[in-house]
């Protein structure tokens, strides 16, 4: 699959009603909303950063717990680059398309989904 394959409008819409559920206050929704995010992202190929050959991740926090970055289309890609070069990480990054996986890891907490505009994190 081409990189300008790749769509998730539905992805971006589960994310937009997940906040609008938030701001509503409504658990019920919220949980229902998040676990149709995690079908849909274990469904799905999308676009994942690499370095190395290796899987791109972020530090989150001071302890050793880290994120693995994901993206929906084209245009989230070339967003996160631009934030990955503002932030002087962009050097020897390319990509991959492929489903994402469960990781069982401790210090694993979750996707991000494209860095630069949405900032929604997943469990699977």
């Amino acid at each position: 699959m081409k990189i300008e394959d790749i769509k998730h409008p539905e992805l971006k819409q589960l994310i937009n009603m997940s906040y609008l559920h938030s701001e509503n206050n409504n658990p019920e929704l919220i949980e229902k909303t998040d676990d149709e995010i995690k079908d849909y992202i274990s469904e799905n190929e999308f676009i994942i950063s690499t370095e190395n050959n290796e899987v791109l991740t972020i530090p989150h926090g001071n302890d050793g717990n880290y994120i693995i970055p994901i993206f929906t289309d084209l245009v989230e890609y070339e967003r996160g680059m631009e934030y990955y070069r503002l932030n002087e990480m962009d050097e020897n990054k390319d990509y991959i398309i492929e489903k994402i996986e469960k990781i069982d890891n401790p210090k694993f907490v979750g996707y991000l989904i494209n860095i630069a505009s949405v900032s929604y994190i997943t469990l699977l």
